[in-house]
């Protein structure tokens, strides 16, 4: 029996996005391992849902207070935004974390993210699995190719010098992670390979999604989804463009064409709304819209990590036209299990050619659906949560602590350095 710590900035809420649902595999695999505890970062005066909290022995919030005044400023000028707030929660976390969390023998603590790991370092026992699933420094280097900071607002000079720091400062700090971690974990192979490390190994726990029975025919018309959350930035950048840019472009061909934005929204995001275009906001289920639509479309322009709102519409049967970026990390092939371009034309074009081409779509949505069943259902990722920690327990060793059970380590792990 393995008695682990789930550490998280990420609150459970529902319904549950993407950083979610890989929280929901991750922590009921642990489980199967044995009781799991669970520790989230938040501001202060934060509660957990009551009911999401029953999958856990126990549950703690730790407050992380703002970080304000002339300190502040000083340090974020000095060291930069990163650097300086993660001092910050090194300097306030130790007074908050609840007694239980320190005093505890854990065999295994699981860091949701490299941000909850830097702070907390070297505070509990155990050994440690930092699962870096989005990269800080990929975000911010693709806000500053469209001249955006990290919230979508326009990039001053001196923004760029500190976005630049930043930058430099979460690739040492994913170095640090894979070298001191028993065991780093990523979403993807590619992604292992940027982790590298002299020491720890990566795994690779892919982002999953659970199959779904066969829905009613689709009628047959012309509604573009595209589901997330708004209150994401890159999920509001990319609704700007698909509804501004990309929608008229659809619309030389497809006159009816219409889009809808389904998801947690913001008062940006609700002003997209049109003739056109839908705003749902929140929704307690997204299978509705998914079961409605045509095709689902990705135009993301920044992002790290796996999208399993691509998952998502290969599991409801539903066409997927994306960027690269939307399809990063996915073992995808262009044409076959989905549709790729990076320009609002060639997007569009794709999109107006699956609206059109029944067949072509059938056979785009076949493919995508055994891709899915093969590979990224929550089982799959499971079993390499179980092998990341059991790794964890024997120290890093590779496959040493994990034996058949659970399969051959390709294509989801890799070792070495990028």
């Amino acid at each position: 029996m393995i008695r682990s710590l789930f550490v998280s900035d990420i609150l459970p809420r529902r319904p549950a996005g993407g950083a979610v649902r890989r929280m929901d595999v991750v922590t009921g695999a642990l489980a199967g391992l044995g009781p799991v505890d669970a520790l989230f970062l938040a501001p202060p005066g934060t509660t957990l849902p009551p009911r999401e909290t029953t999958r856990f022995t126990r549950t703690g919030v730790a407050a992380v207070p703002p970080y304000t005044g002339a300190r502040a400023l000083l340090e974020i000028t000095a060291r930069g935004p990163s650097a300086a707030y993660a001092a910050h929660q090194r300097r306030t976390l130790g007074r908050q974390l609840p007694h239980w969390s320190t005093d505890t023998r854990y065999d295994l603590v699981w860091f949701n993210r490299e941000r909850t790991w830097l702070p907390l370092r070297g505070r509990f026992t155990g050994r440690t699995v930092v699962d870096v699933d989005d990269f800080e420094d990929v975000l911010i280097r693709r806000w500053a190719r469209l001249g955006q900071g990290v919230w979508g607002a326009p990039l001053t000079p001196w923004q760029r010098v500190q976005a630049r720091r930043s930058i430099a400062w979460w690739r040492r700090v994913h170095r640090r992670a894979a070298r001191e971690a028993d065991v780093a974990v990523a979403a993807c192979a590619g992604d292992a390979v940027r982790l590298g490390g002299a020491r720890a190994t990566a795994v690779v726990v892919p982002n999953a999604y659970p199959a779904r029975p066969p829905g009613p025919p689709r009628p047959g018309g012309a509604t573009l989804l595209f589901q997330g959350s708004f209150d994401w930035a890159p999920n509001a950048d990319a609704a700007g463009w698909l509804t501004r840019e990309i929608l008229p472009l659809i619309h030389e061909r497809i006159p009816g064409a219409r889009v809808v934005l389904a998801g947690a929204s913001t008062p940006r995001t609700a002003a997209l709304a049109g003739p056109h275009v839908e705003v749902t906001g929140a929704v307690p289920s997204m299978t509705p819209h998914l079961r409605s639509a045509d095709v689902v479309v990705v135009p993301l322009r920044v992002g790290s990590g796996t999208r399993i709102k691509i998952l998502e519409a290969f599991a409801h049967g539903v066409p997927v036209v994306s960027t690269t970026i939307g399809a990063e990390g996915l073992d995808v092939v262009a044409g076959e299990h989905l549709a790729i371009a990076d320009t609002a034309e060639g997007l569009a074009r794709h999109c107006a050619d699956l609206l059109t081409d029944r067949a072509h779509r059938n056979a785009v949505v076949s493919a995508a659906t055994r891709l899915h069943g093969d590979r990224y259902l929550p089982g799959h990722a499971a079993a390499r949560v179980r092998q990341a920690a059991l790794r964890a327990i024997a120290g890093g060793a590779p496959d040493a602590a994990t034996g058949a059970a659970d399969g051959p380590a390709q294509p989801w792990s890799t070792t070495g350095d990028p």
